[in-house]
């Protein structure tokens, strides 16, 4: 004869758990307060929307990032909020922030426009680090990038307009770019055409007008991509009470 054995709910007189959201529940939800979520996500238009974006890009943070949610880091990335991307990048190296994707053409085209939407000065320095990653890896061998997605003049100009030239090489932006632009300037090693070769001059040509003192940037670049913008006529600040909150989560205190 077989002893009934009581499971752990029954000897502690509670009901088990229940899976009360169901997925289409959740897909419900969404579709009615779609607008209300993404401004707590993205929104940067108020104080609480900002604060609610910083906590969400810190959640991230702890969540990591895969081929499946990357396109919502970038997303994160693109508010172009110090304390939004400072949230979301935490300890990670910005130029390596993305480095775990694998280049797609998706990828690479939303990294050009970002640096094409954006004047020098404008993007928070992290941010721009991380773009300018996606693009040095995509095209660490320029052919293998072009294949995926082909480089025009446009592209190298919105790449070579943030290059500082009154800094030297070293300075974190200025390697990066030179970096690129060294690469690029190799492309047509295999396949070689004659617009690949336009290409490899350009980026030589950007590249050499940051080192010869005789040259300026303008020489290559159109002076309407040049004009820089100060970041702090962009940036909204979250209040000083969250900041001490925030500090306090963090250990910062």
């Amino acid at each position: 004869m077989k002893h009934y054995r009581k499971n752990r709910y029954e000897i502690q007189n509670i009901n088990p758990p229940r899976k009360i959201v169901q997925n289409k529940d959740v897909a419900d939800i969404y579709d009615v307060n779609k607008r209300i979520i993404v401004s707590g996500i993205i929104g940067m238009q108020t104080k609480t929307q900002l604060e609610s974006s910083i906590c969400f890009a810190r959640y991230l943070n702890t969540v990591g990032m895969n081929r499946k949610n990357y396109k919502l880091f970038l997303k994160i990335i693109e508010t172009n909020n110090m304390w939004v991307v400072d949230a979301i990048i935490g300890r990670h190296h910005p130029h390596l922030f993305f480095s775990s994707i694998k280049p797609n053409s998706y990828l690479i085209k939303r990294a050009f426009q970002l640096l094409t939407a954006w004047h020098p000065g404008q993007i928070y320095e992290k941010v721009l680090l991380a773009i300018l990653g996606i693009i040095e890896y995509s095209y660490y061998k320029a052919d293998d990038g072009y294949e995926i997605l082909p480089l025009e003049i446009n592209h190298l100009n919105n790449i070579g307009k943030f290059l500082v030239k009154e800094k030297d090489q070293d300075y974190k932006i200025n390697d990066i770019i030179l970096r690129i632009l060294d690469r690029i300037s190799s492309i047509g090693e295999y396949k070689k055409t004659l617009k690949k070769s336009v290409i490899a001059k350009h980026s030589f040509d950007i590249r050499i007008a940051y080192f010869d003192n005789t040259k300026n940037l303008k020489d290559h670049i159109p002076d309407i991509l040049l004009v820089r913008y100060k970041r702090e006529d962009y940036n909204l600040d979250p209040s000083p009470e969250f900041i001490q909150f925030f500090n306090q989560i963090e250990g910062k205190t």
